[in-house]
This record gives structure tokens, sequence and C-alpha cells, in this order.
């Protein structure tokens, strides 16, 4: 049986971004090279809370949405923080450098 075509996310964007919604959730941007590109990966099916949770390791309650915005191509979802943004043990104070983990994530083609 053969393993499924995949493709990383990486290679179907035009950019990743990351920012603070507030002091208490950050939102993550995914913004498509082509209109193809991101029907591809809504087609996928995988840009879901469960996935996203899975991938930054945090309950799926945290993830409080995901919107497929069709007329910018673009997937957009927010995460509730783990810890205030500033305060002590924040990683990213702007939340700007938590994108990263979406480089990798492997798209069913």
């Amino acid at each position: 049986m053969s393993k499924p075509k995949q493709i990383l996310l990486r290679d179907l964007v035009t950019f990743l971004f990351s920012k603070n919604a507030g002091p208490y959730l950050v939102t993550f941007d995914i913004l498509f090279k082509s209109k193809d590109a991101y029907d591809l990966a809504k087609k996928s099916g995988i840009f879901n809370r469960a996935t996203f949770s899975r991938l930054y390791k945090v309950a799926p309650e945290r993830i409080i949405s995901v919107y497929e915005y069709d007329a910018a191509d673009m997937i957009k979802f927010t995460m509730i923080r783990e810890i205030s943004s500033s305060n002590f043990g924040d990683s990213s104070v702007f939340g700007s450098q938590l994108w990263a983990p979406l480089l990798d994530l492997s798209v069913p083609i």
C-alpha cells in the first residue's frame, strides 16, 4: 500500500504570520500562494482545532476560532495564550514568533 502524498505547508504559502489579538490571544494568518494552493489546503480538511491543538500541544478548547477567508486565499485561527503577553515566562511578547511550527505541517494532496 502506498503512502498518501503530502506537501509541506511552507511550499503552499506566501507567508505565515502570528500576532497578539489582545493580551490573552494570538491570531495566526496563513496566506496561500495561489487560489489552487488555497483550495488544495481547504480540501485536505486538516485546518481545524484538532490539528492546531496537536501542533501547538494545547487543549482543543484553546483554539477558539478557525476561519477560511476565500476572498484572500487565507486561513486564520486564534489561540488563547497560556501566559498573558509580557508576563514572566512569556516566550513571545508580541506573539510574532509563534508561527514557526506551521512550517512543517504536512498537507495531504
